[in-house]
């Protein structure tokens, strides 16, 4: 007896700028006080201003990725996890469902970022990432925990690892640790896609 095709997933539907900004100020308020930090230490430690810091917490100022690789390593959290939330039941499964996966646009930079692997406990983190024309991680350099390797699937790249940046095209691959200071940004006309991987060691 023949099965019924199996349904065919939806796309997730869009989330607005201004939710994910208010979704990252939240986790980072939340965070932030169950580890008893104060405002003014974070903002220390980060070289941002009080000021910047309650805006980012009240939604109304976005963190570029850097800064929220960094503001992610002085609260112990993996930095997706600030954005994407474990869906119910999702750390239980190895698979993660077409259908169970939401983009998380990093709109001040223009890079977009989609888990592709459970979030399930381990050190490993894989996803799909999506730079537009003209975007990067800035201008500074950033480091954290771990490491990490990848694979451009379309379009190019350059990718700044301690004093030395590097041209990719498609098919070339690399692999370096986290710790070294290191950035990226679109090399293309056009959009480039990269798979990446983050182990957290």
């Amino acid at each position: 007896m023949a099965r019924d095709p199996a349904p065919t997933p939806r796309p997730s539907e869009p989330v607005s700028a201004d939710a994910i900004d208010a979704t990252i100020g939240r986790r980072l308020r939340l965070l932030r006080e169950a580890r008893r930090m104060p405002l003014a230490g974070v903002a220390l430690s980060l070289g941002k201003s009080v000021g910047y810091l309650s805006q980012v917490e009240r939604g109304l100022s976005s963190l570029p990725v850097r800064d929220l690789a960094r503001i992610a390593e002085l609260l112990g959290v993996d930095f997706l996890s600030l954005v994407s939330p474990t869906a119910a039941g999702e750390g239980a499964s190895p698979i993660r469902r077409a259908a169970d996966t939401r983009p998380v646009t990093f709109h001040s930079s223009g890079i977009t970022k989609t888990p592709l692997a459970p979030s399930a406990a381990g050190e490993l983190r894989l996803f799909l990432m999506t730079l537009d024309p003209g975007s990067s991680t800035g201008t500074d350099l950033y480091s954290h925990d771990g490491e990490e390797a990848g694979l451009v699937l379309e379009g190019s790249i350059r990718l700044t690892i301690g004093t030395e940046t590097h041209a990719l095209a498609q098919g070339d691959s690399f692999r370096f640790t986290s710790s070294t200071p290191h950035g990226f940004a679109n090399a293309a006309r056009g959009r480039s896609v990269v798979l990446w991987v983050n182990s957290r060691r």
